[in-house]
């Protein structure tokens, strides 16, 4: 018998998210001393949470995966504010960092399937399996799983909709601000897990015993992310790939997916100089694509003059180009029914009257009620009521359409439609920016 009273360990990780969001807390106008310190963390980590309101049901299943940029974060019970909305919620840990993605050519000679990265996945997917073998018992109906992340975890779930492995453990999918799910070559993610070996002082001939025998603290301080999967042949097909657009190669699963308005207005907090340079704008927009002509169409599409122009452009660049165009991208390439939201509802202003507007993560926030140090207005009340329901209809029935909600009409001919996760909540054409419609036909290529 286990006790099942307190979380498990979180799996080891640096305290780098801890100042990133006491910095957001401090922006949003709250005390930086709300954030709590880092829970126990030990290697022993690979526990999950079940949250239920009885086992006398058989209720659809919501399985949440924390973002973290693979470095960060733990599944702990903030997902169970869906819990009084009828699911029945199942949080977990995986490993993160050098831990869950460090792929090296010594490692994948000693795997039986060639293959070496992709632990965190791996994580995720025997979670996944559990949660068809035991689901039952905590009243959940395991032929009802919808599986939901944020960030690096809306990410992760776009790469096990590509997974071999993960076929037939969910029905629906919930990606809120991720990527297109790339991963990359098995080659280059070696190459740099070699790097990362000798780096850290390992003999090259036989690097595994003393790779095992470095302190935790030595790998967390060898890199800090973002960490990619790789594409090895076996959790993940052998090409680079976009994971969520091979989705309707696993069957016909409905999809939300959308990213919030301002995603990158956190990204500056810890350094503001960084994004106020026209020079560094330019080379960042100029390297997305070589074609010169390409290029040239990119940079008119976030043209800057000034340092002003240039805060604001990073933003909407960055914003662009890591969300809400891969959001749109995905709606528009995929077969299977399929929904987008933009999600624009501001926090309240600080004492200054400034706001960080619809930032990563503001999403998160009210969906699962939280404050982060600062009281919700009751604007952001109802926002973050109407996602709980219209979240936890779509894993009920595979349709996210309440009544009394805004219609949310599923994405396609003859207008394609988002909804708008705002003051108010509405349905609303779903236009593209002159800089998603030139990702696009980088991605399209």
């Amino acid at each position: 018998m286990r006790s099942a009273r307190e979380f498990g360990p979180i799996c080891p990780q640096t305290d780098r998210d801890l100042e990133n969001f006491r910095r957001l807390t401090t922006a949003l106008g709250g005390d930086p001393a709300w954030v709590p310190p880092l829970s126990p963390i030990s290697e022993d980590c690979l526990s999950l949470n079940v949250f239920t309101t009885g086992f006398d049901a058989s209720r659809p299943v919501m399985v949440w995966l924390h973002g973290g940029s693979n470095a960060f974060g733990s599944g702990g019970g903030e997902a169970a504010a869906l819990v009084p909305y009828g699911a029945v919620v199942v949080t977990l840990n995986y490993r993160l960092g050098l831990l869950g993605f460090l792929a090296h050519p010594a490692l994948s000679k000693e795997s039986p399937h060639g293959a070496s990265g992709n632990y965190g996945l791996q994580d995720q997917i025997a979670a996944l399996m559990w949660v068809q073998r035991n689901i039952a018992a905590f009243g959940g109906d395991p032929r009802r799983v919808t599986v939901f992340g944020h960030s690096a975890g809306g990410d992760s779930l776009a790469q096990l909709l590509a997974s071999p492995l993960a076929r037939g453990l969910m029905q629906r999918a919930i990606i809120q601000s991720g990527g297109l799910g790339e991963s990359r070559s098995r080659a280059d993610m070696e190459a740099e897990g070699a790097k990362i070996a000798d780096q850290l002082g390992v003999p090259a001939g036989d690097p595994l015993p003393a790779l095992r025998k470095l302190s935790i603290e030595r790998l967390l301080a060898a890199s800090d992310g973002p960490f990619d999967a790789t594409a090895d042949g076996w959790v993940l097909p052998s090409s680079p790939t976009r994971g969520a657009l091979v989705i309707d190669h696993q069957g016909d699963i409905p999809l939300l997916v959308g990213a919030t308005d301002r995603e990158a207005a956190i990204f500056g907090l810890g350094n503001p100089q960084q994004r106020n340079s026209v020079a560094a704008l330019q080379e960042s927009v100029g390297a997305v694509n070589a074609d010169p002509s390409i290029r040239q169409r990119l940079l008119a599409a976030y043209p800057a003059n000034t340092g002003s122009e240039a805060i604001a452009q990073t933003l909407r660049f960055m914003t662009d180009l890591y969300f809400i165009c891969p959001a749109q991208y995905i709606a528009a390439t995929r077969k299977s029914p399929t929904w987008l939201f933009r999600f624009t509802a501001e926090p309240r202003p600080d004492a200054r009257g400034t706001s960080l507007g619809a930032f990563h993560g503001a999403d998160v926030r009210l969906l699962f009620d939280l404050t982060y140090g600062v009281a919700q207005s009751e604007s952001e009340r109802r926002v973050g009521d109407a996602m709980r329901r219209y979240w936890a209809a779509f894993a009920a029935r595979g349709n996210p359409n309440v009544p009394g909600l805004a219609a949310w009409p599923v994405y396609g001919a003859p207008q394609p439609v988002e909804l708008d996760l705002g003051e108010p909540i509405r349905s609303v054409t779903s236009t593209r920016s002159a800089g998603c419609r030139i990702f696009s036909e980088i991605w399209g290529r």
